[in-house]
């Protein structure tokens, strides 16, 4: 779901201009989120058949796309970035090249600078888990506006490490095995943005992330696909979107004695007003969304809910 702000926020950068140049954003977030996963649900979980519980979270969220002109056709990149292959928020680095069909070669890092806490284990009950760090490095290709057409590709491959993989420390060591969320992880998506006129157009794109866990329980892959109707009147745009994936998991989890099967839905509404108090090159975004987990596993059941408000300005 928070993937759909970098489309409203920040676009990628058409043309080489000398020297600094982009998009940076600011928007303030409210979130609401029941994952048992989440280290916003307390620490101590007294039961893995009990319901996570509403937590909420206020946060600023700042989203940037730089460009540093290095010569007419090759620019330094540094950008922040939602979902992908490592599913959050985290920030790229890199090169991009642009090729005189206007399409646009880029060769990308993803440094891990920002970690992610997650739980030393998930599945401890009875007294407080214990946070840790989730760190995602990696690298990225990407090929946008193929030979000059409307269509996009991005593949990434990285590591997942967590600095203290304690799952299921309560359990026999063959457990702890096949519960490990260590491992490689490799990301392609494929996508179209469909202007029919300077008015209406649609975004759509197919992804497939393929998760290595070290743990057979945690190895899965997911197919998902995205859809967003773009509608714009006078200084207003109009976004609305719908995402759903599948996740399958490759091994019986040995908590639960099932393998894994997850359904994402997502739903969002985006309204843009462009050039507020005549501000030509800034715009305010306010956005709402839900993203809703299936799981024949009832711990992994969530539902997440967003607001967001932001202003956006490019130069």
């Amino acid at each position: 779901m928070l993937a759909a702000l970098t489309a409203c926020s920040v676009s990628a950068q058409q043309a080489v201009r000398p020297g600094l140049s982009g998009n940076v954003s600011l928007h303030l977030s409210w979130m609401q989120d029941d994952s048992h996963l989440s280290t916003e649900q307390p620490a101590v979980l007294n039961s893995l058949d009990d319901s996570g519980t509403k937590e909420e979270k206020t946060l600023p969220l700042p989203m940037w796309d730089l460009q540093w002109g290095l010569s007419p056709s090759t620019a330094l990149y540094f950008k922040s970035a939602l979902g992908g292959m490592a599913s959050s928020f985290y920030l790229q680095t890199g090169v991009n090249y642009y090729l005189h069909d206007s399409s646009s070669i880029g060769l990308g890092f993803i440094p891990g600078f920002l970690d992610n806490e997650v739980w030393e284990d998930p599945f401890l009950t009875g007294s407080a888990r214990t946070k840790t760090d989730r760190t995602i490095r990696g690298g990225v290709f990407e090929y946008n506006h193929i030979a000059g057409s409307t269509v996009s590709f991005e593949f990434a491959g990285g590591k997942r490490r967590i600095e203290q993989e304690q799952s299921g420390s309560g359990y026999d060591a063959a457990t702890q095995e096949a519960l490990k969320r260590e491992g490689a992880l490799y990301y392609a998506a494929l996508s179209q943005n469909i202007d029919f006129n300077r008015w209406f157009g649609i975004d759509w794109k197919l992804h497939y992330i393929k998760d290595k866990a070290e743990g057979k329980a945690i190895a899965n892959n997911r197919y998902g696909v995205e859809l967003t109707a773009k509608q714009r009147y006078q200084r207003y745009l109009f976004m609305l979107g719908a995402s759903t994936a599948k996740v399958d998991y490759e091994d019986t989890h040995p908590i639960f004695d099932k393998t894994r099967e997850d359904h994402r839905y997502g739903l969002s509404a985006t309204l843009i007003y462009l050039a507020p108090f005549q501000w030509r090159n800034a715009s305010v975004i306010a956005r709402a969304g839900v993203d809703e987990q299936s799981s024949n596993i009832n711990f992994y059941d969530e539902t997440q809910t967003l607001f967001t408000l932001g202003l956006a300005y490019k130069f």
